[in-house]
């Protein structure tokens, strides 16, 4: 055999694969609070492989939502989904899928993606993502989320070469959030860092925001605040801190 054959296969193998890339549209989607949602994912071809529907709140691992196929008679669903909230379709050709969301929840305010199997010319397998959408289900008014911004630990700044202030958010009706500090009601950018959220018992969702700045920076007498958006509402909440009042 050629020593050529194997690596030639293999280009061929990727060739392949990155020919099948899926599509799912629209990319950014708003519906109100129990309306119909509908993404539709583009394969290129007709196959032998299922389409899924995931679901994914950030920093966690996708869920698996609903999946179908040209020789199902209907969709299947993954763990625990409710099949009277999902549903597919596929157009005559199978190269567009529908999933379909009979009535928008705000936990339905997340990202999706759809995902297949690509063919392969080996024994060799691979999955096929499309690029993100995100949901947005909108509300007239969200339940007031809890926010508490703590001054940094040491009070004694000048011992450190920088100093961490804290904003723990709690009671939050959905993961996307939109997380922004503020001095002296400038936003900042440098010195943030923001957690995954993370849901709770209640099915809320809480995280926390920091913001480090260097210690000869830091003004007792300036305010520090912490502002807050949900996704799907348009209400900002904010909560704030003067060192010199610690």
């Amino acid at each position: 055999m050629s020593p050529f054959l194997p690596i030639y296969l293999l280009l061929l193998w990727i060739s392949n694969a990155e020919s099948q890339t899926l599509s799912l549209s629209p990319s950014n989607y708003a519906v109100n609070l129990g309306e119909k949602a509908t993404f539709n994912c583009h394969i290129g071809a007709k196959d032998d492989y299922q389409v899924v529907l995931l679901k994914q709140i950030p920093g966690n691992a996708p869920q698996l939502i609903v999946f179908h196929h040209h020789s199902f008679t209907s969709p299947r669903y993954g763990p625990g989904i409710s099949t009277d909230r999902y549903t597919a379709t596929i157009n005559a050709a199978a190269t567009e899928y529908q999933f379909i969301i009979k009535k928008a929840d705000t936990a339905d305010t997340v990202h999706y993606y759809c995902m297949k199997w690509v063919s392969s010319i080996s024994a060799c397998h691979m999955y096929v993502f499309s690029q993100s959408s995100k949901l947005i289900v909108t509300v007239d008014k969200f339940p007031e989320p809890a926010l508490l911004v703590f001054p940094p630990y040491n009070d004694d700044n000048e011992s450190k070469d920088s100093s961490t202030l804290t904003c723990h958010i709690s009671k939050l009706e959905v993961s996307l959030v939109n997380v922004n500090w503020l001095i002296d009601g400038t936003t900042v950018q440098d010195g943030v860092t923001t957690s995954n959220p993370v849901r709770e018992s209640d099915n809320t969702f809480s995280m926390s925001s920091y913001l480090t700045l260097s210690s000869k920076d830091i003004n007792k007498d300036r305010l520090y605040s912490c502002m807050i958006k949900q996704e799907g509402s348009s209400a900002f909440i904010s909560k704030g801190v003067k060192l010199s009042q610690c």
